[in-house]
């Protein structure tokens, strides 16, 4: 089996997700492309060491330190791949270092306080920069939920408005999760939740509703999606009409949407307005549930290094103690100990010649 071919069946059967598979393989092959007329055979740590440079810096106008760091990632993958394979039945491989640095130093306990850091030989990676997440004022994310022409765009903006869930998508390809990957049976009207399915694990994730998403909800089923001879709960229109809504489809109706109103946003933006929102009014606990991130980490890491609040407070008190500080006018010293009266000194002056001795 081509080497490629064997990585990716590797990758299933460790279950790894299928948006790791396809972008791990993506990578590969473009790798494989850039050695003609080499081999994976003939690769060292200098052949890798210039092709980063050409993928973060050449190709196609360069790359962002996530994507060259995500390409390291998948290229030492397989060559750890290649290498156990090897290690087993015998090849090149066998025995070989990983050419691609991208290891960790030491062993792994598991356990917070006892490992490492993850350093290793981590010479090509790149430093990937802390942004902070974007969010919308809460009063232009009001106008865009109201603002889309069809019922089915102002349900799942407005949704996405008052749950702070992932838009997601509905792939054969990569399966289901987020809003867009709801099914009929994912709506409990009687607890007044809907279900929808986590990014990752795909675990399963309920969720509260407002009431004034209810109403909306029934305007589309009533006027929209009729019967449409599928378990999705979002159905295309037009060329899409009856199938499964797909993120590239909703995307464009909603970027249509914003350019018409002359306002630069993005569903995932909703996730961010929301969760601010959460941490700032009732604590990382309540935001963690709500979001469904496994560890409250996740969410204080994202949401919570910046306190807006206090910094505000910090900054206010500065400047309230930097006005009333006094600058402190040092005299200069008096040519006599005693205040002596004009002509006295005048005097006195003719005596000494004009010294102060």
């Amino acid at each position: 089996m081509d080497d490629v071919a064997a990585f990716v069946e590797h990758l299933v059967v460790l279950g790894r997700s299928s948006y790791t598979v396809r972008t791990y393989r993506l990578g590969v092959e473009h790798f494989r492309r850039w050695l003609v007329p080499r081999s994976f055979d003939d690769v060292t740590r200098s052949v890798v060491s210039d092709y980063i440079h050409d993928f973060a810096v050449r190709v196609d106008g360069g790359r962002a330190p996530r994507t060259v760091n995500h390409r390291l990632a998948a290229l030492s993958a397989f060559y750890a791949f290649l290498i156990e394979r090897d290690g087993r039945r015998g090849g090149p491989w066998s025995g070989c270092e990983n050419p691609v640095p991208n290891g960790v130093a030491g062993p792994r306990h598991g356990m917070p306080g006892r490992d490492l850091p993850r350093r290793g030989r981590l010479e090509l990676h790149r430093r990937e920069p802390r942004l902070l997440p974007r969010d919308l004022d809460p009063a232009v994310a009001e106008h865009l939920a109201s603002a889309p022409r069809s019922a089915r765009d102002r349900a799942i903006v407005t949704l996405l408005l008052r749950t702070g869930q992932r838009i997601g998508d509905w792939s054969h390809e990569h399966g289901r999760h987020g809003v867009l990957g709801m099914r009929l049976s994912d709506v409990d009207r009687r607890r007044r939740t809907i279900t929808v399915r986590l990014k990752g694990a795909r675990d399963e994730h309920r969720v509260p509703v407002t009431p004034d998403w209810w109403p909306l909800l029934d305007e589309y089923m009533n006027t929209e999606r009729g019967q449409a001879d599928t378990q999705a709960l979002w159905v295309g229109r037009r060329q899409g009409a009856d199938r499964p809504l797909r993120y590239s489809a909703f995307e464009a109706s909603f970027r249509r949407t914003t350019q018409r109103l002359g306002v630069h946003a993005t569903a995932h933006m909703f996730r961010h307005t929301v969760a601010q929102q959460l941490v700032d009014t009732v604590g990382l606990k309540v935001a963690q549930e709500v979001l469904g991130h496994r560890h409250v980490s996740t969410t204080a890491d994202e949401y919570a290094h910046v306190d807006e609040k206090a910094m505000l407070a910090a900054l206010t008190e500065v400047a309230r103690r930097q006005r009333r500080s006094l600058l402190t006018v040092v005299k200069p010293k008096t040519r006599y100990a005693f205040p002596y009266s004009p002509g006295t000194i005048a005097a006195l002056d003719d005596l000494t010649g004009g010294s102060s001795r």
